[in-house]
């Protein structure tokens, strides 16, 4: 199965957005133990091609990527540490085209019609609709009208809360990063308040998708 096909599989992206890296990787381990399946540490933490090596190595039922890639040199790094798949906050068709070399998948940034229509014409496969919020369901819905086969994974303000909207809406995928990792309250009370968010998160994305099915029965 290849990166794209679990991470659709999955459904759920944890975004690891720390600033310190045994924190960061505590973390990420606590989610994946909670039953999340793909993590994305970002390129804002400046060790991030070394939690992305741990890991890998320590967790190799998950599946491991980086985000916030916005250079050729950030790129390579996370391929270097075996980052399965890259995120960046934005459309740039030259780190697309170097991921492509490298064979690893690539999720864009992109909120307007004519990124979208850019990044499709670049061969995306996926495409992450970042900020999701305040615009919300409604504005990934409508540009999936013009773009039927574009394939959004949205993110920024994505909860627990409004997880099944965006699903419902057509989303493939979502992301959370606060969310799931709560920088305050990590700092303050420990990785372990990880768990229960990732549950809460992972049973909402479960019942859109169960309701999604029975739609069409």
């Amino acid at each position: 199965m290849s990166a794209v096909d679990r991470l659709l599989k999955s459904r759920l992206i944890g975004i690891v957005r720390l600033d310190d890296l045994e924190v960061a990787v505590a973390c990420a381990t606590c989610a994946i133990e909670a039953g999340l399946n793909v993590i994305e540490v970002t390129f804002t933490l400046t060790s991030a091609a070394r939690a992305i090596e741990r890991l890998r190595r320590d967790h190799p039922e998950a599946l491991i990527g980086a985000g916030t890639v916005r250079s050729g040199s950030e790129l390579e790094h996370a391929a270097a540490a075996g980052a399965q798949f890259l995120v960046a906050p934005g459309l740039n068709p030259e780190l697309v085209e170097a991921a492509r070399m490298r064979g690893l998948p690539m999720l864009p940034g992109v909120f307007t019609a004519s990124e979208v229509d850019a990044a499709l014409r670049c061969g995306v496969e996926v495409l992450k609709l970042f900020p999701a919020e305040p615009l919300g369901p409604a504005y990934m819905a409508s540009l999936l009208q013009p773009f039927p086969s574009a394939r959004f994974v949205p993110t920024g303000g994505v909860s627990a809360a409004n997880a099944a909207a965006y699903l419902q809406a057509g989303a493939v995928a979502i992301a959370m990063g606060s969310s799931l990792f709560p920088v305050g309250r990590i700092m303050s009370d420990g990785p372990d308040v990880v768990t229960p968010l990732v549950a809460e998160a992972l049973a909402a994305v479960g019942s859109a998708d169960r309701a999604r099915k029975g739609d069409h029965r």
